[in-house]
């Protein structure tokens, strides 16, 4: 387990100084919603970026996040909005096809129809229910490793709404460097 977790930081630290692989294309900054998204944990807390949009060990043209957590630390919704699904009766993770799809995970529906996932959690650490309505900042989750993980750590992805169903897209982040397209090998806060 160490030594996956020192290759996912190896790898994403490698990602950054080369500047290319998790950078946005013109076409996905133009997906882009005007709305700017809170970090999905709580404020004051500080967690460091293992993978970024289109990073190359698990998000090859995914736009998805994953912040390197402690099992069990608490995870808030990035933005206001409504529980439309939730997963919590995972017990299991790891780096094997076997584990695709079975991630604890809570979906939230924005007002503008927008969706935020917030995968690999603990097992039955969720602490929301579908139909509630949930605050930006409000602690809806507990992380975990579930799923095709590698380690304990959120995984943070927006979907927005398109006549194929839905379409990833990257957003923008208040943080205290500023608002900020987030980039792996970074701490934030």
């Amino acid at each position: 387990m160490r030594t996956s977790l020192l290759i996912l930081i190896l790898a994403s630290l490698v990602l950054t100084s080369c500047g290319t692989r998790h950078r946005l294309s013109r076409s996905e900054k133009a997906r882009d919603s005007s709305f700017v998204y809170a970090l999905p944990f709580p404020k004051g807390k500080s967690y460091f970026l293992i993978q970024g949009y289109n990073s190359w060990f698990s998000h090859k043209g995914r736009l998805g996040l994953d912040f390197k957590m402690k099992l069990g630390s608490e995870i808030a919704a990035a933005r206001e909005g409504i529980v439309v699904g939730l997963q919590e009766d995972f017990t299991n993770g790891g780096v094997h096809r076997k584990f695709y799809r079975k991630s604890n995970y809570v979906v939230v529906r924005h007002a503008d129809g927008t969706q935020a996932f917030y995968g690999h959690l603990k097992h039955q650490g969720v602490l929301v229910n579908v139909g509630d309505s949930v605050r930006m900042c409000q602690v809806i989750a507990l992380s975990g490793s579930t799923g095709y993980s590698a380690l304990p750590h959120l995984h943070f992805m927006v979907w927005a709404p398109s006549a194929q169903g839905r379409k990833q897209q990257p957003v923008r982040f208040s943080t205290s460097k500023g608002v900020l397209y987030l980039r792996p090998g970074s701490w934030y806060k």
